[in-house]
């Protein structure tokens, strides 16, 4: 084969754990609070890309007149609305009619909703916004707000997500393991890269495959080649380095495939007639799982996504079609965690780039807002209640940052971040490395999981 090492690395892009080999970085930066660490956790984000309106997902039913006097062309009809009674609110709420699934859940007491949350620098009054004090930069932007509610720190020249520097401080507990801690469903996402862990990304569907490597003759030989190529020298470091990370990643490949390929009757009961994409990712994060003792795992960070969500138009059959895509698949997910005997175990939260205006446009749409409502799901959680406080649904109102319903949280992402990272054994010590505005905010620990 008259191919050098280094024209090799540089030509092949194949591998789908792509985002592992294009790290230099494998083991996590200890931290002494996570070596006494010996059961299984795990975490899962549910990203819904775009923006999703948040305001036809949980909706105030005894109020119900004056959310669809303001929401003239997008609101949900009242004898549609799923009732919910969260004893915080004190108020009976309407979850999206298509969250029959969702509000089961709720009703079990395995289910909460945290109430307008989004980025924030510091706690924020409409006066401050006003004023331009603690003003998040970037708002309404897609891709800002979706690197702000994944990163949370501004300006910074080395980009990393808090689910990655949270995989960095427990990283230590899974030495051993043949996978890394953070593993994503849905691609190489700011939220998974730590500063010294990186994700390994495996496909919707089946194992990690390197393109052209099969299981024929001619494939097992493809694959036998790329190997003599990583193994030898370059006399480059940084090359060489790269070809152990590319190496890592096959070896990590051989380990997990099993598992990703086999039939798990617990899993395939659970997601029984769903086939959906959302599904899909959240069915391999299962096999994982489930694969946790063979592979060596104690503390596992996932991460998953369903886009879409960005409706300016058409939003009530858009939307609906997406959060009837969701509410089954998170079901669905629970339910194979329940069956895996560890529901309490695993805690799966969603997040989205922001909600959308209450006040509507002329193309049955909404447009770019910020706080937001999000859900948040497992056997540990304390469900059956809102967390939080749900917004003044008043236009121009003490919660309106403009004059379009765009509400001001009043619950930070670090906050969030910060209650799930405890539950998952992150240190207190090791918070503010991980949440860099928590200190600003009176409580860190939300109290919706135990």
């Amino acid at each position: 084969m008259n191919l050098s090492r280094r024209h090799f690395l540089g030509q092949t892009g194949a591998l789908t754990a792509s985002a592992l080999a294009a790290s230099l970085g494998r083991w996590g930066i200890e931290s002494a609070g996570a070596q006494a660490l010996t059961d299984y956790k795990a975490l899962v984000c549910v990203f819904l890309f775009g923006g999703n309106d948040s305001n036809n997902m949980v909706i105030p039913y005894d109020d119900y007149g004056s959310y669809a006097a303001v929401r003239t062309n997008v609101n949900i009809p009242q004898a549609q609305l799923l009732q919910i009674s969260p004893p915080r609110a004190g108020a009976t709420f309407g979850l999206h009619p298509n969250f029959a699934a969702v509000k089961e859940l709720f009703d079990n007491g395995k289910l909460a909703v945290i109430c307008n949350s989004g980025p924030l620098l510091a706690p924020i009054t409409k006066a401050d916004y006003q004023a331009g004090n603690f003003r998040p930069s970037n708002l309404f932007s897609h891709n800002d707000q979706q690197s702000a509610w994944q990163g949370l720190l501004e300006g910074m020249p080395v980009r990393s997500g808090w689910g990655g520097r949270m995989s960095d401080r427990i990283d230590a507990i899974n030495a051993g393991a043949t996978v890394p801690t953070v593993i994503s469903a849905a691609g190489s996402t700011l939220m998974t890269q730590g500063l010294s862990v990186r994700p390994f990304v495996v496909p919707q569907t089946g194992g990690v495959t390197l393109t052209g490597a099969g299981t024929d003759t001619l494939g097992r030989l493809r694959a036998d080649g790329v190997r003599r190529l990583l193994a030898s020298s370059s006399g480059n470091n940084i090359v060489d380095k790269a070809a152990d990370v590319l190496d890592s990643a096959l070896t990590t490949a051989d380990a997990i495939n099993p598992i990703l390929n086999a039939t798990s009757p617990a899993i395939a009961t659970a997601f029984a007639g769903l086939n959906t994409g959302i599904a899909n990712q959240l069915k391999q994060v299962a096999r994982v799982i489930e694969g946790r003792t063979v592979l060596g795992a104690k503390r596992q960070f996932f991460f998953v996504s369903l886009g879409g969500f960005d409706n300016h138009a058409n939003e009530l059959f858009v939307q609906g079609g997406l959060l009837g895509e969701l509410a089954p698949a998170l079901k669905a997910f629970y339910e194979a965690t329940v069956a895996l005997g560890l529901s309490d175990k695993v805690t799966t939260y969603t997040m989205s780039d922001f909600s959308r205006t209450f006040v509507t446009n002329s193309t049955f749409g909404t447009d770019h807002a910020w706080g937001a409502h999000h859900l948040v799901l497992g056997g540990a959680v304390r469900g059956g209640d809102f967390y939080g406080k749900f917004p003044t649904l008043v236009v121009r109102g003490p919660d309106d940052a403009g004059n379009n319903g765009a509400w001001i949280p009043t619950t930070s992402v670090d906050q969030i971040g910060a209650t799930l990272a405890t539950w998952l054994g992150v240190s207190s010590g090791d918070l503010d490395y991980i949440f860099p505005n928590l200190d600003r905010f009176a409580t860190a620990d939300l109290g919706f999981v135990s």
